[in-house]
């Protein structure tokens, strides 16, 4: 237990140290009390990330104004989960933008993330908006909930870094009760753009074995965890024997992420949002769309 979150992680293989996650999150939590929450956040950019100082002012702005981002979709396609009669899981809720935003609509929040870190942040930032969250450091794969418990799952940019997808689908379908809704978004694995984790063109479209080979020659850095999805995978994972009415969506990128954006990249995101619109354009954006939302509902 840190910082009144308990550790439930498992044995399993993932992209952090535990031990020094735990001893971060140790760190963190003594950082808020000392310096305030926004230091804390920029200490976590400055020493775990290694970020220089102005790119973890931009990281840290990101994080603290990414709350009034989460409550423009709990108003749009997360709706469903803002109305749902019960408490609200997010599955790799970081440092807790989109569990603030629906706990300041009276919503019942529970996050659970791999990073204790993140959690401790996630702790406070929630508390600011006036929500008193249940989190606990756990894996996606093993949820540390009991079967039917939640009303409504969220997990966005999540799915692309979970060692056992299928598990972690499993995982979605044991918890939630019957006919509650879920909400994910992940990259697309075709996309035109280069690999958001990576930075680098074409990723995707090389076969699975030569993936992290080619991000390694290209960029010197690992590709192990991450796994981006076709639309016609994710529709496996998601298929009806499963239990899931799944469906998928390339949204437009909001307005809130343009305003981040280089002109000469603004204006590319400009033709893409107005290219999403054309109703022809919509069946192959599987195959160049940047990246994708998966909703719906489990079966009752």
């Amino acid at each position: 237990m840190i910082h009144d979150i308990p550790d439930l992680r498992v044995a399993l293989e993932c992209w952090i140290d535990l031990d020094e996650d735990r001893q971060r999150a140790r760190e963190a939590a003594d950082r808020v009390s000392r310096d305030g929450l926004e230091s804390a956040i920029r200490h976590i950019f400055r020493s775990s990330r290694g970020m220089d100082e102005k790119k973890a002012d931009y990281r840290t702005r990101q994080v603290l104004g990414g709350v009034e981002k989460c409550q423009v979709q709990c108003s749009g396609w997360l709706r469903p989960a803002i109305d749902a009669n019960g408490a609200i899981l997010e599955i790799g809720c970081g440092p807790g933008q989109l569990l603030a935003a629906a706990a300041s609509r009276g919503c019942e929040v529970i996050g659970v993330d791999v990073s204790m870190e993140w959690l401790v942040i996630a702790r406070h930032l929630v508390e600011q908006y006036g929500g008193s969250p249940k989190l606990a450091a756990g894996f996606a794969e093993q949820l540390p909930l009991t079967d039917d418990s939640v009303a409504a799952i969220i997990s966005l940019d999540v799915i692309e870094h979970v060692g056992d997808q299928n598990a972690y689908v499993d995982e979605l379908k044991r918890v939630l009760r019957p006919g509650g809704f879920f909400g994910l978004s992940t990259p697309n694995r075709y996309s035109l753009s280069p690999e958001p984790h990576v930075n680098v063109w074409g990723v995707g479209y090389l076969p699975r074995s030569l993936q992290a080979r080619y991000v390694k020659l290209v960029k010197n850095q690992s590709y192990t965890f991450t796994r981006l999805l076709s639309v016609r995978e994710t529709k496996k994972l998601f298929s009806q024997p499963k239990g899931f009415a799944a469906n998928v969506t390339f949204p437009a990128i909001p307005e809130q992420e343009l305003s981040n954006f280089t002109l000469p990249r603004k204006r590319l995101a400009l033709i893409y949002n107005w290219l999403v619109e054309i109703p022809l354009v919509k069946l192959f954006l599987p195959f160049f769309g940047a990246y994708y939302r998966v909703w719906g509902n489990v079966k009752n």
